[in-house]
């Protein structure tokens, strides 16, 4: 049974207690590994608590049970936007144990030392047969940004490159055509290069897809360093509903005039 709390029009579940000390447990061996702790995600409770509950109707210990989606595709459904993600699932008539065996285990440990995440949602339920059934899940937890602030980031990006290169900073305009294509190919979840090229009174253009549009492609880069550009323009356009990137990605389009 979980305590609902009302909280500006939001309904979200208190932890319980064996949440609370199964969380508490993971820090307290990341502060031991000399990491960081990682920070409780409402969203990925209520994924873990479900993920749990599926298990014990079930009466299976696995990552899919019921028909139900992957990891990532079952945390993308919470709203949170992310890059990495994992689990720990497991079970034991006596709950103490359950982080003990998980650390025990080179994969469950791997995820609970991993510098790779810094959010953790946990479920803990109890069966009609006396088993705690637990689930841990991970993310690294990404900004939600708007377009505009992936465009402002890119250009960041591009003015520090610049800088680098010891080459002129570069004009910032709107381009035509930048944001159709960016969406289309967000849409499409397909790259078009050519597409970019050939928008109008462009020289030089780079496609690319990812969470954290700051990060430009070596192609960016190279082209950056050239001295003859005067002119750039960006245009961002964010996706969640793709398979292979279930926490959202932006699909840029930067080019160069």
């Amino acid at each position: 049974m979980f305590a609902l709390v009302l909280l500006g029009g939001l309904a979200f579940a208190q932890k319980t207690p064996q949440e609370q000390q199964l969380f508490q447990q993971l820090n307290e061996s990341r502060k031991e590994a000399g990491l960081p702790a990682l920070e409780w995600d409402e969203r990925l409770a209520q994924a873990a608590r479900e993920h749990t509950r599926q298990m014990i109707d079930a009466n299976k210990l696995a990552h899919v049970v019921n028909g139900e989606a992957e990891v990532g595709e079952r945390l993308a459904a919470t709203g949170i936007r992310f890059n990495r993600s994992g689990e720990n699932v497991g079970y034991n008539t006596d709950f103490n144990d359950i982080q003990h065996a998980w650390m025990e285990s080179p994969g469950h440990r791997e995820n609970i030392l991993s510098p790779n995440y810094n959010v953790v949602g946990i479920g803990v339920q109890r069966s009609d047969d006396g088993l705690y059934y637990a689930t841990q899940d991970f993310a690294h937890a990404l900004p939600q940004r708007s377009a505009e602030q992936a465009d402002n980031l890119v250009a960041e990006s591009v003015a520090k490159l610049r800088s680098q290169a010891n080459r002129l900073p570069l004009e910032k305009i709107k381009g035509v055509g930048l944001n159709n294509l960016a969406c289309g190919m967000a849409k499409t979840g397909k790259l078009d290069p050519e597409a970019a090229i050939r928008l109008p009174n462009v020289r030089e253009a780079v496609v690319y897809n990812n969470s954290r549009p700051e990060i430009l492609p070596e192609s960016a880069k190279k082209i950056l360093r050239k001295s003859e550009l005067t002119q750039f323009a960006v245009s961002a356009c964010f996706t969640g509903d793709q398979p292979s990137n279930p926490g959202g990605t932006f699909y840029v389009v930067l080019a160069f005039y």
